[in-house]
């Protein structure tokens, strides 16, 4: 990479930071035991079929189970949930991760039971691009909680809206 890759880069990074993105957390079943990360990177891809993608960074610890699973649950954080969001952003939080509020389910992913909203995926596809792998999936299922209040995250730090 030469010096204005690294421009480039950095411009970027400052750029992106600036975009505002709801907090998810990602969860998958392997072997029975539940694992999960925060992600960010989530987007609707169609209705027909109803699906989206996660995208997931490759060095992340779910990141190959994620290729072999049937499964993976987008549970979309409320703003009351930042606790959560750290604490599946820290590898040393792992044992406390599903302790409390989460339903457990010995084939599927752990849903979060209050979530602003629980969507089921069936992989069907990934494909990996520089840092991270693109996973789509097609929406089996959805819970939604009622008041619309997601956590938010820019420029490195959480938030939410305040509407009027």
């Amino acid at each position: 990479m030469n010096g204005s890759d690294d421009d480039v880069i950095g411009q970027f990074r400052r750029a992106m930071r600036r975009v505002a993105a709801t907090v998810n957390v990602i969860s998958i079943t392997v072997d029975g035991q539940p694992l999960g990360i925060t992600a960010t990177a989530v987007s609707s891809l169609s209705m027909e079929p109803p699906s989206l993608l996660a995208c997931i960074n490759r060095a992340a610890a779910v990141h190959a189970s994620m290729a072999d699973m049937a499964n993976f649950r987008v549970n979309i954080l409320h703003r009351d949930q930042e606790d959560i969001a750290r604490m599946f952003a820290d590898r040393r939080e792992e044992e406390r991760r599903f302790a409390e509020g989460w339903e457990l389910f010995p084939d599927l992913p752990p849903r979060l039971m209050d979530a602003q909203a629980s969507i089921l995926c069936r992989r069907i596809d990934h494909h990996e691009f520089g840092t991270h792998s693109i996973f789509i999936g097609v929406i089996e299922d959805v819970c939604v909680r009622e008041d619309v209040s997601p956590l938010l995250y820019w420029n490195g730090q959480y938030g939410n809206i305040n509407p009027c």
